[in-house]
């Protein structure tokens, strides 16, 4: 992806919105849309202009790159699974998208897990705690200094449905199917556990939920990356923005330097960097990939 193009595209939103609250929170300054002049409406029509062809040209990016981006991964994945758990602001297109490319990069099915919203509602947090104590698999373990509902559901989770050094399931099959029939009785699973496991890496899929849905997000990926191989949280702008789980999750030192992040998984490029980011945490190795401004590299 061209970073030109991406500050282009960034540097025209920012002029649209100032010009945009100029004509319409200003209309009887001079030069205003009441004035006599017409500058205002011509640059605010420049504008629009320069963004849609930075727009344009994402788009062209993309389109080429989405050609080349299954050799890009080829066999960068090969023999190791991972399980794709999805929050439930999580973007449908960008879902299938990853998971596509995952397939491409020879990553193992290690199943998809789909939170509903009444997992990462603040209303349930107490249940979801409970749920995390009682059906950690044996000889599993929570974190005593770390209590929040997300970073424990991550941590019974990475334990339930991840792999062992030796590739192996963590957990027995009994400690697996109560956990999955626990979050599905609590309705906090959409539909049910599919693929095969167990999981070697995780990816966490989120959208631009903000408040507790966001830090739940960035909890329950912590959690993860704490009792699994490596997980990566991926998610688009959005998920950047303030109170996003992006922006929760990369403004804890710990956890940035445990677990790797994308800002851009809406985009191929983003999506190609989410993969690689994933070998990469079963290297030991964590970084924060994307375009907004708390991203460390604009790729990996």
């Amino acid at each position: 992806m061209s970073g030109g193009k991406i500050v282009g595209g960034v540097a025209a939103g920012v002029a649209v919105g100032t010009v945009l609250g100029f004509y319409v929170l200003a209309p009887n300054v001079e030069g205003g849309p009441a004035g006599t002049d017409q500058s205002t409406t011509s640059e605010l029509d420049t504008v629009r202009d320069e963004l849609d062809a930075a727009n344009a040209g994402l788009e062209a990016d993309d389109v080429v790159l989405d050609s080349a981006a299954a050799g890009m991964v080829r066999d960068v994945l090969k023999d190791r699974s991972v399980l794709v758990v999805t929050l439930p602001d999580a973007d449908p297109a960008v879902v299938d998208a990853q998971e596509k490319l995952l397939r491409a990069a020879g990553a193992a099915d290690g199943g998809t897990l789909r939170l509903t919203r009444a997992a990462v509602s603040q209303d349930s947090a107490d249940a979801v705690k409970t749920l995390a104590t009682s059906t950690l698999p044996a000889g599993a373990r929570l974190s005593e200094d770390r209590r929040d509902p997300g970073y424990h559901l991550g941590q019974v989770a990475g334990q339930a449905l991840g792999s062992s050094a030796d590739g192996e399931s963590q957990a027995s099959p009994s400690d697996r199917d109560l956990f999955l029939g626990a979050m599905s009785d609590g309705g906090y699973l959409d539909g049910e556990l599919s693929g095969t496991g167990p999981a070697d890496a995780v990816l966490v899929i989120a959208g631009d939920d903000t408040g507790y849905a966001g830090t739940f997000a960035a909890d329950l990926a912590a959690g993860f990356d704490a009792t699994t191989g490596g997980t990566v949280l991926a998610g688009d702008r959005g998920a950047a923005a303030e109170g996003g789980a992006l922006s929760v999750l990369r403004g804890n030192r710990g956890d940035t330097e445990a677990v790797s992040s994308v800002d851009n998984a809406d985009r191929v490029a983003g999506r190609i960097t989410v993969v690689r980011a994933l070998a990469a945490q079963l290297d030991g190795r964590a970084g924060s990939y994307g375009t907004a401004e708390s991203a460390a590299a604009p790729a990996l």
